[in-house]
Order: C-alpha cells, then structure tokens, then sequence
C-alpha cells in the first residue's frame, strides 16, 4: 500500500471515531485531498437557511422515534464532506426539551445531502451527543416500506376525496404537527434558493393531503405512516405586494420513509415540481 492511500485510510479512520461530528483536532493532518470542511458557530450568528432545516429535520426525527418535543435552540459546528454524488452534513447543535423545563441538550445530526431535479434528504444520524450509540447505519435486509412511489405530478383535487387512500389535515393537526411546515419549507427551500431575500416565514399553508398505502384507523394515522406521501398546496408572500394580487397557489409533494431496520428518515421531493403554480 503506498504512502498516498495509507494516509487518507488512517485519517478517515480517526474521522470514522466520532462518526465525523468531533474532527477538529484532525484538521491539522487532513490530507490535501479530503474535501472535508469544518465550521464553528458563536451565538449570535445568523446561521444558514440550508443547515438550519436539516438540524431541525433531524430534531424531528428523534421526536418521531423517541417520542419526545426537543427544540432547535442553537448550532455549534457544522462539517461537510462534499463528492460528485452528494454532499453529508454532520451537525452538532443544542436542543431545548420543554418537558425539563426547557432544559438544555447537546445533540448531533448526520444528513446527506443527492440528486438534482429528484432531491433526497437521508437522516441516518440523529441522536443525544452523551447519549447511547447504535447501530442504524449498519447493512440490514432490505426495508419494504418504499413502495409507495413518488408522484411526478399533481393530481386533480377530485382525487383527494378517496379517503381510502387519502387523509385531509385539520387546520389544528398543522399547528400540532409543525414538522409538516418543515417539510414544505424544506421543499421550496432546494427549489428556489437563488431567490433574493427568501423569507420561508413568508409560506402559508392553505391544504395538506397525506397518502398512505394501509387504510389505517382513525385515519390521522397516517401522519405517523413510516411510508406516506404529502401533498402541500401553499403560497408564498413576497415582501414587496403586487397591487391587490393575491400570491398564486404553488405545490409541493414529499414523500417520507422510515426505514424500519436502520431508523433512518429519508425526505424525498421533485426540486422542479415545488416552483409549479396554480
């Protein structure tokens, strides 16, 4: 084994340590051709809109499975490691839990980041940094819950009555499952990130539609499906208003997956879709 590869086996095997998240003591011999980046965060920065959904998606999905309602309260570390197919994400960050009182928690996320028209979000890691380890990211038999596929066009609203397939949320099930607004914000986010001044406090949700395989009861199930798909009609306020125009309808549709095996949460959305107004 030569010289070159020697090393970079030996520094992705320290990375490898700390799962990526605690690699700043490795940065000093990091060979010039890693394309490993590594960024701390003060308090009072204004951090990017593209760390910042990711942290909270995988907030969300330790609340998913663990039952719990931590918070996003700051972010103290981002690393990057960029390829040709995709880039991952390891975040380390404070959670608030309300349920202690507001307690304070470190807490650390991995997200990978691939595709373009067809984006795809996988949260593999997401878990208390002082907490148990496991092993979600090891080879396991292969997961049946992706067959139910992901539309490439929006249906007709006729369609939304089969109650069979679909299930309409209540305008109260919004503002008690936020994580839907997550999921939409994150939609249009990928879409139309070269927008100046994009304010994601702008959307407004006007309809959700969740879809499902199993017809399941009572039929809110369905938002804790491991495998469902959501179609979200919204709009999107500018800052600068159009005369007495209101904004157009635009859509989004994502599909989620909880691979039952590994734990992780797959977020899976057509980049072009999300700029379709009706």
């Amino acid at each position: 084994m030569d010289d070159y590869i020697m090393e970079q086996l030996v520094f992705w095997t320290q990375v490898g340590k700390s799962d990526g998240f605690d690699v700043e003591h490795l940065m000093d011999t990091k060979p010039s051709s890693c394309s490993l980046s590594t960024r701390k965060f003060e308090d009072n920065d204004d951090y990017p809109t593209m760390i910042v959904l990711p942290a909270r998606l995988g907030i969300h999905k330790y609340n998913m499975i663990q039952g719990t309602n931590l918070q996003l309260s700051s972010i103290e570390k981002l690393n990057k490691r960029s390829s040709v197919v995709c880039c991952c994400y390891y975040i380390t960050l404070v959670a608030k839990d309300p349920a202690s009182g507001g307690s304070l928690v470190s807490f650390q996320t991995k997200f990978v980041d691939e595709g373009f028209d067809i984006k795809e979000l996988t949260c593999p890691i997401a878990r208390l940094k002082y907490g148990p380890r496991d092993n979600s990211e090891e080879e396991e038999p292969e997961d049946d819950c992706y067959q139910l596929k992901l539309p490439d066009e929006w249906p007709s609203e006729d369609v939304f009555n089969n109650k069979k397939r679909f299930y309409v949320m209540k305008k109260s099930e919004l503002r008690k499952y936020d994580w839907v607004r997550l999921y939409m914000e994150i939609s249009f986010y990928n879409a139309n990130m070269i927008l100046k001044n994009l304010d994601l406090s702008k959307l407004v949700i006007m309809k959700v539609a969740v879809e499902t395989e199993e017809n399941v009861e009572p039929p809110s199930e369905r938002l804790k499906a491991r495998n469902a798909v959501f179609y979200i009609r919204y709009r999107y306020h500018p800052n600068k208003a159009h005369g007495n125009k209101l904004p157009r309808d635009r859509v989004a549709i994502v599909k989620r997956t909880i691979d039952k095996n590994t734990g992780s949460l797959t977020l899976q959305f057509d980049g072009r879709l999300s700029k379709t107004l009706l």
